[in-house]
């Protein structure tokens, strides 16, 4: 892991407190989790614009395609899939499931 640091203004500190103080964990661990939510917005929009297929958005979230569908489902984003997306998340569940 690489250290960086980081600005941020006092409405943004607020917000790494408040998640912090509610899910109890460290500023640290809050900044990161912030900056791994707006991260995967940030791809949610690229898909639901065309830039990124829903590989492309697994990928990145490092996720099996099935969870990354689900993440985007629970962002409000529904599919731009196709039909070889949806047999490879069918494939996907299929060996979830044994």
């Amino acid at each position: 892991m690489t250290t960086k640091t980081l600005r941020l203004s006092g409405h943004m500190l607020d917000a790494v407190r408040e998640l912090g103080t509610a899910e109890h964990i460290e500023e640290a661990t809050a900044m990161r989790k912030l900056l791994r939510m707006g991260y995967d917005l940030f791809l949610a929009q690229q898909y639901r614009a065309g830039r990124l297929t829903i590989r492309d958005v697994a990928h990145r979230m490092e996720l099996p395609l099935s969870e990354a569908m689900e993440a985007l489902q629970r962002l409000g984003i529904t599919g731009n899939t196709g039909m070889d997306d949806t047999l490879e998340s069918l494939r996907s569940l299929q060996k979830s499931n044994r």
